[in-house]
């Protein structure tokens, strides 16, 4: 290797350190300057759309060491905020950068000191679609064993949901009917939750899950001979009443049979309404216990006979 050459390696090596050292000590020294932050917006309406191909950022004074600002210049910071919180609607959607300040300095605090932001409103471009709530129906086939039975129909929590899409589909759906495996019940409560999006994967659903629960108990049956009366007969008319007593068999829950007493039930008849002589009047039992799951009586019709 020539000396020249070496003298010129020398040279470029000592500008080398040099320039690092310069870059260095410049760079680990506080400075402040305007930085543009990319905004992430998150929790966004179901009916709301952020138009594709749009960004939008702050002009934030931000302070910090010189490397952190250097790298802020060419890769933008971050914040995510919340659309619901600091959007609003008037005609068009805007945004007022004001609000976040308290925002930014926390997702900022670790490699920045913010000091200033820039306080003009601005517009975001949405797209907005129809938005309503519907029900929900069950398509799902329920088996019940071991005696088990509900003791209220099996629901959906929450009962409702937020849906959105094509203005003309929205508009046409009333009611979601929800499909899953058949279940067999074998105790008393079950609990799935279910994944409606995949259902209808054409539209927007809010919340996207919902829970299926069915609660059940182990039933037994018992079973009350109760006497037909008659209400409302205020001139005691003679009455004869075919048959005059009613069998009742009912459902309850195993731990309530002891509870359940024939006076739980009733067999009315209201006088005002014969009409005739002869009546032929379809049977109602009245049951007056919770305990009571269901019931199922003979006969389903009883004679009258007005004795005028």
């Amino acid at each position: 290797m020539s000396l020249e050459y070496r003298k010129w390696l020398t040279f470029s090596t000592f500008v080398l350190i040099a320039g690092l050292l310069w870059f260095f000590f410049k760079y680990k020294e506080v400075y402040t300057q305007h930085v543009a932050v990319d905004v992430i917006w998150t929790n966004i309406p179901s009916h709301v759309e952020l138009k594709d191909g749009l960004s939008y950022q702050l002009d934030v004074e931000l302070t910090g060491n010189g490397f952190n600002l250097l790298k802020a210049s060419y890769i933008a910071p971050q914040v995510e905020l919340d659309f619901k919180k600091y959007v609003f609607k008037d005609e068009n959607y805007f945004f007022d950068p004001k609000l976040v300040m308290g925002s930014l300095k926390n997702q900022l605090a670790y490699d920045f000191k913010v000091g200033y932001i820039s306080e003009e409103l601005m517009t975001i471009e949405v797209n907005e679609f129809i938005a309503k709530k519907v029900g929900l129906k069950s398509k799902i086939k329920v088996t019940y064993e071991h005696n088990y039975l509900p003791i209220v129909s099996p629901y959906f929590t929450p009962d409702s949901v937020l849906i959105t899409g094509n203005d003309a589909m929205i508009k046409s759906i009333n009611t979601l009917e929800i499909n899953y495996a058949d279940i067999t019940v074998q105790d008393t409560v079950f609990k799935k939750r279910i994944n409606i999006n995949e259902q209808y994967p054409d539209i927007k659903v809010e919340p996207t899950h919902v829970d299926y629960m069915i609660k059940s108990a182990v039933m037994t049956e018992g079973s009350f001979t109760i006497p037909v009366n008659i209400i409302n007969n205020k001139n005691d008319i003679a009455t004869k009443i075919i048959p005059s007593e009613v069998e009742v068999i009912f459902n309850c829950r195993l731990q309530d049979y002891e509870l359940i007493k024939e006076s739980d039930f009733n067999v009315v008849i209201d006088y005002n309404s014969l009409t005739e002589d002869y009546n032929l009047v379809t049977t109602d039992v009245e049951v007056l216990s919770d305990r009571v799951n269901s019931v199922r009586f003979s006969p389903q019709q009883i004679q009258i006979l007005v004795m005028r």
